[in-house]
């Protein structure tokens, strides 16, 4: 594994370890795909790797290292959904708990790692919070997170929040040509991939992904100029096809950094798909995404309603 980027974060987290000070629980917020799961685990090697030097850079080869990168290390439990976008249980939280509470491989921390933390039912999370309230020993809670609004609100005031954002676009195109990628190459997909050093990698391995986000892009520019009916048709459409609210909200994160872009476009060359519409207007858009987001991830609101007023407002 490689880290890319944030630079500030790694910095942070390392005068963690090396104070010996580390909080019993984090949260690792910000986007999908940028790298949060990738620095937990790097986190995770710098307490345990055996051979680190004096500036704390791991070895990547000892034992704890080798069996963290492969997620079976015995001080580590780490859980995420079962299924794609489905909701996280109260018995996978119950066992790390009790994971967590087993004597530790070297009398040293524990760690669990929670990835997709916004997933977790109400139960989960309850059953979670129990935990953070009493932590035992060396006990250090990761949960990673692009919906931290859509964890209770006693969860967030227990633990430390970390925020991560997008990867620099030098950082992706570099990483890519090192991956065998050419310089046209990397800068197409550096471009589509928004920052999101995932999706980058993600749709260099696989074109197939790629040419699914360019129609998911299509879509949301047709919309903008689309009758009334065929609004309403894919408000339904969406809705009916996404099997969890997860798909829906990685549809919308789409959408958001699309008009995020476009809007920094026509700030700095005046040039825009959307002549017509001022930087104001794409700034009300990102912020009527960024409420729908909301709305459909953190309360009970109907979806096909919300994202049909969403979309004849477009």
């Amino acid at each position: 594994m490689k880290v890319i980027g944030h630079d500030q974060q790694k910095k942070f987290l390392s005068a963690l370890v090396k104070s010996g000070n580390i909080p019993h629980a984090l949260i690792f917020s910000g986007p999908e795909k940028i790298g949060k799961k990738t620095i937990a685990l790097e986190f995770v090697k710098s307490i345990f790797c055996q051979n680190k030097n004096l500036t704390n850079n791991i070895c990547d080869n000892c034992y704890p290292c080798r069996a963290i990168n492969d997620l079976v290390f015995p001080d580590l439990a780490y859980i995420t959904s079962e299924e794609d976008g489905k909701e996280i249980k109260i018995d996978q939280i119950w066992n790390l708990t009790e994971k967590l509470s087993l004597k530790s491989y070297d009398n040293y921390y524990k760690i669990g790692i929670i990835d997709q933390a916004h997933l977790m039912n109400l139960y989960a999370q309850n059953a979670l919070l129990k935990t953070l309230e009493e932590p035992k020993g060396k006990t250090v809670l990761i949960l990673i997170t692009a919906h931290p609004e859509m964890l209770l609100p006693t969860i967030r005031s227990r633990a430390q929040n970390l925020k991560f954002g997008a990867v620099a676009k030098q950082d992706i195109e570099k990483y890519l040509i090192s991956l065998g990628a050419s310089e046209e190459t990397a800068k197409e997909i550096t471009i589509l991939s928004f920052g999101q050093i995932g999706r980058a990698i993600d749709f260099y391995q696989n074109p197939e992904l790629k040419k699914e986000f360019l129609k998911n892009l299509d879509e949301i520019e047709a919309l903008c100029c689309a009758e009334f009916s065929d609004r309403f048709n894919y408000a339904k459409k969406i809705v009916d096809d996404a099997e969890t609210t997860e798909a829906l909200m990685q549809k919308m994160e789409i959408w958001e950094r699309f008009f995020r872009r476009e809007m920094l476009i026509k700030i700095f060359s005046k040039k825009s798909k959307f002549p017509a519409r001022s930087v104001t207007d794409l700034k009300n858009i990102v912020k009527s995404i960024e409420k729908l987001k909301y709305l459909i991830s953190a309360t009970n609101v109907n979806k096909r309603l919300a994202l049909e007023n969403f979309l004849l407002n477009l």
